[in-house]
């Protein structure tokens, strides 16, 4: 299974911070001096997480600022994406900012990219409270679906991460929309290009695209042909076609990935429906989960159990 370091969003957000920021939390962008440079901690992040934590659909990023007003001083931005409705996720960003305090010190803002397709989901507080003793976070939220309800307005955004947005909320909405997801591909693909955006921003802006909006193998295949027609059109040969076949390499993987996360995802959301909300422990349970055979009776197991005690005893013996 692909980790969470491996992930777009992850790879787009550590190589474009700054957009990122500007776009989705403006009023703290603009508190931050990005003269003096932007410090990547997210590989000394990982290893304050649980491996068991990795394989989650969400990405975290977790970077080194420097403040403008007042007296300068450097503070930890934590940024998580979060791609699907979990109960447990507000619970996760106090944990995860617990632990980013303790390892270092300073101060720490953390802060939430929804990129899930439930407009009504938008967590922003975790709170427990037991004898008097209370403990809460509260984190500002920006929600991709909201970003995006101005759609030409964000089209002509200059900002480059609003071709990331809009990639992550086609991708949404024209599931199963084979005719509509097509040509918004195409559109966002070439952005980068008619902007004259930097080679480097082109390529990273693509390799996005290309990867997020999924095509079935006939329609990419004509999508390459045409991309590379367009190419040829501007001058511009930047996507070679060795590219292109590790793209699809990947996006087999991908895919085989995601319909393992399907299973168990569909799997949660019958044993929430009938249950309830679901320990943190048996989500990791699943997740842990590997063999095709097990993944594919889950959902119908999950239907079927009397309670969760009797789901944990037959998983047991799948």
């Amino acid at each position: 299974m692909k980790s969470d370091y491996d992930s777009p969003w992850k790879d787009i957000l550590e190589t474009h911070f700054q957009p990122a920021l500007e776009l989705c939390f403006p009023a703290i962008a603009r508190q931050i001096n990005w003269a003096k440079g932007v410090q990547l901690l997210s590989q000394e992040f990982q290893k304050l997480v649980r491996r068991s934590e990795l394989g989650r659909r969400n990405v975290d990023v977790l970077v080194q600022v420097w403040t403008v007003e007042g007296r300068a001083q450097r503070v930890l931005l934590h940024v998580e994406v979060q791609a699907q409705r979990d109960p447990d996720f507000p619970r996760r960003m106090f944990d995860y900012h617990s632990r980013i305090c303790q390892r270092y010190q300073r101060p720490v803002a953390s802060l939430a990219i929804l990129a899930d397709e439930h407009p009504n989901w938008k967590p922003a507080r975790f709170q427990q409270a037991l004898w008097g003793c209370e403990s809460q976070l509260r984190f500002p939220v920006c929600k991709l679906l909201d970003l995006a309800r101005n759609e030409t307005r964000l089209l002509r955004n200059p900002n480059p991460f609003a071709i990331v947005v809009l990639a992550q909320i086609k991708a949404l909405q024209t599931k199963g929309l084979l005719r509509q997801r097509r040509p918004w591909k195409t559109t966002l693909a070439r952005l980068g290009y008619e902007r004259n955006y930097p080679k480097r921003t082109i390529l990273d802006l693509f390799s996005f695209v290309d990867w997020i909006i999924v095509l079935p193998q006939k329609l990419e295949r004509e999508f390459d042909r045409e991309h590379a027609q367009y190419e040829d059109s501007k001058s511009m040969k930047y996507v070679t076609n060795i590219e292109r076949r590790g793209r699809a390499e990947g996006r087999a993987e991908g895919r085989t990935e995601g319909r393992a996360e399907a299973l168990r995802t569909a799997a949660l959301d019958f044993l929430e429906a009938r249950f309830g909300e679901l320990p943190y422990e048996l989500r990791e349970e699943l997740q842990a989960l590997d063999s095709e055979a097990m993944l594919q009776r889950l959902p119908r197991l999950a239907a079927v159990v009397t309670d969760l005690d009797d789901f944990r005893r037959q998983l047991k013996s799948l």
